[in-house]
């Protein structure tokens, strides 16, 4: 039986986008796919999900955004076999600008 993800805690609405992320973890680089993202986060897709807490470098390519989004995040949850959480952590005001604008164009506003 499916595990149930965890309650409904984010502050900023997840916007269904598949965008190519390539992560490391001291010396394990891989490429994962997103299902959604929001400004605060996003959930990939893979089936050997890091465990919670694992701290995670990450470089998002967005579509129709040129430059690689660079930042770090935190694996909130984790579905064996499936999926993960990733909470962004420290997340510059020139990525927050480039996150916001790309999920507005996408159809995505906190407004």
């Amino acid at each position: 039986m499916p595990k149930e993800q965890p309650a409904e805690r984010r502050k900023t609405l997840r916007m269904p986008i598949a965008a190519r992320v390539t992560f490391s973890e001291g010396n394990r680089e891989e490429v994962w796919f997103t299902e959604n993202m929001s400004e605060g986060g996003l959930y990939l897709k893979t089936e050997k999900p890091p465990f919670v807490g694992t701290v995670l470098n990450l470089e998002i390519s967005l579509p129709g955004v040129e430059k690689l989004v660079k930042l770090s995040g935190e694996v909130m949850w984790r579905y064996e076999g499936h999926a993960c959480g990733v909470r962004f952590r420290r997340v510059t005001a020139q990525i927050r600008k480039t996150l916001t604008e790309f999920l507005e164009s996408a159809g995505v506003s906190d407004d």
